[in-house]
């Protein structure tokens, strides 16, 4: 026995206000009458209330109590009470108060009901079992001469297969109130959490993971168990200072290995130690679908999630978060300007169409290279290399360098020179700028005249670990030297010096 309440639009905000209807909580009506419910919306639950006629009577009883409670919290509600769901639903949205139908004749109870009722039946189906709506076709049950669900009960099941194909068949069953599926009860949002008071107050990491462990262990049972892995992590630590020490981690995919979890969370900790000594451990994890592993038969084997993630995590603690990521392109004329983003474990775009690519290409998708037409490559210096040019009638006739790699020598043929600048219409980095100028002024008045001529260069290049953001100016070359190098360089407009900034292979 199901029953269903439906809350109807008011027809207007004026008229709602003055009936004093306000809105209410489906879920606690549901909840006191029954533990298995479906929320169909904002305005349609389902309850199953098998059994209660011990407690409350009649199916009309139940339906009575039902209403009287809606109303007692301030929602109008039309109630319905069948031996299947689906009748239920039907007759809560088509008829207003209270309506029960015994069993066996539901059919009988929806055959009067006008047809476009399914529309609204289906715009709050889940949409796990929603038929698709391109197979509905109201349009053309109206053109047939169908106004009700019972001229569409009555239709043959065999030419409604051959005109909607085999999902044709199910539209005579929910005509006649049949059920396509089960209950599907709507389950409470589970914390998964845990806290651990401490008898003595720690300090240090190797103690900590003791107790990290002992809470981690339940959790990762119970996310097993829910087919939910970690997306976020929190670790809360109350210092006898009374103090809270909060540390949250954004896991790249849901996991739920408990050594894994601990290694990170120690590896965060010591990145961040807390101040004082603790007292009090509080775990917190953010649940997320668990995570469904494919493997292929002939693609390379792939170091699992979690060891990327601790792999990087452990990188992280030992070069500082913001120097370890993947290079991403970024929208800008600078050259070499790129953004740093967080390494990726999984790849979305490997469940697209590509899947029967080869596995070289399946390695890295968001990174494949279409070498077919590549005809050269620049291979850029991170750092521009500072370089000691010699320049007759404005072209470049020698190239050499301190780097042991970058031996130089004379100029065979040179392309350029190309002029780059940018940024330079922004105020707030040209005040920037100036007073950078002004430190290499001030550095390079402290110098002797051979140290600014050799280590001019040097000292460029570091400032320009300064000035990355800020604009720039400059003449770019394509030089051929003897030594049979290929390099790109460019002469700094602004300071006159001058770099190496590519080898073209």
């Amino acid at each position: 026995m199901y029953a269903c309440l439906y809350r109807p639009p008011a027809p207007d905000q004026r008229s709602a206000s003055l009936s004093g209807e306000r809105g209410g909580d489906w879920d606690a009506i549901a909840r006191d009458y029954s533990p298995r419910y479906e929320r169909h919306g904002d305005d349609l639950v389902t309850i199953d209330v098998a059994g209660l006629d011990r407690l409350l009577g009649s199916p009309r009883a139940i339906g009575e109590e039902l209403r009287r409670d809606a109303a007692s919290r301030g929602m109008r509600a039309h109630v319905a009470v069948a031996a299947t769901q689906t009748a239920a639903r039907l007759l809560a949205l088509a008829r207003p108060g209270l309506t029960v139908v015994p069993r066996g004749e539901e059919a009988e109870a929806l055959a009067p009901i006008p047809i476009g009722i399914l529309q609204q039946y289906f715009e709050r189906q889940t949409s796990d079992f929603k038929l698709q709506t391109s197979d509905f076709r109201l349009q053309t049950f109206t053109k047939w001469g169908l106004r009700t669900l019972g001229d569409l009960a009555a239709l043959p099941k065999a030419d409604l297969v051959a005109r909607f194909g085999p999902s044709g068949c199910q539209w005579p069953k929910i005509a006649r109130g049949e059920d396509r599926r089960p209950l599907v009860p709507a389950l409470e949002e589970e914390r998964f959490d845990g806290t651990l008071e401490l008898e003595w107050p720690i300090e240090g990491l190797e103690p900590l993971s003791f107790v990290l462990t002992r809470l981690l262990e339940p959790l990762s049972t119970r996310l097993e168990r829910r087919d939910r892995g970690a997306a976020v992590l929190h670790v809360i630590l109350r210092l006898t200072t009374k103090e809270e020490h909060a540390r949250r981690l954004e896991l790249p995919t849901p996991m739920r290995d408990v050594r894994t979890l601990r290694t990170l969370a120690l590896l965060d900790l010591e990145a961040h130690p807390p101040s004082a000594a603790v007292d009090r451990v509080a775990i917190v994890i953010d649940p997320t679908p668990g995570r469904i592993v494919q493997h292929t038969l002939f693609a390379r084997p792939h170091p699992t999630p979690e060891q990327l993630s601790t792999l990087v995590a452990r990188l992280g603690a030992l070069m500082g978060q913001d120097r370890l990521g993947a290079p991403a392109v970024v929208d800008s004329y600078r050259p070499g300007a790129f953004a740093m983003t967080p390494f990726k474990t999984e790849h979305g775009s490997q469940k697209s169409e590509g899947r029967s690519q080869k596995s070289e290409d399946s390695v890295c998708p968001d990174f494949r290279l279409q070498t077919s037409n590549l005809s050269q490559a620049l291979r850029r210096c991170r750092q521009p290399v500072p370089a000691r040019v010699v320049v007759t009638d404005g072209r470049p006739v020698r190239v050499t360098s301190d780097r042991r790699t970058f031996a130089g020598g004379a100029v065979v043929g040179c392309a350029g020179p190309w002029r780059s600048s940018g940024s330079w219409w922004k105020s707030e980095v040209r005040s920037q700028k100036s007073e950078v100028t002004s430190q290499k002024s001030e550095v390079r008045s402290r110098e002797t005249p051979a140290a600014q001529t050799s280590d001019f260069g040097l000292l460029t290049s570091d400032f320009r670990l300064q000035t990355s953001d800020l604009p720039w100016n400059r003449d770019e070359w394509d030089v051929s030297l003897s030594d049979g190098a290929v390099y790109r360089i460019f002469q700094d407009r602004d300071t006159d010096a001058w770099f190496i900034d590519a080898v073209v292979d």
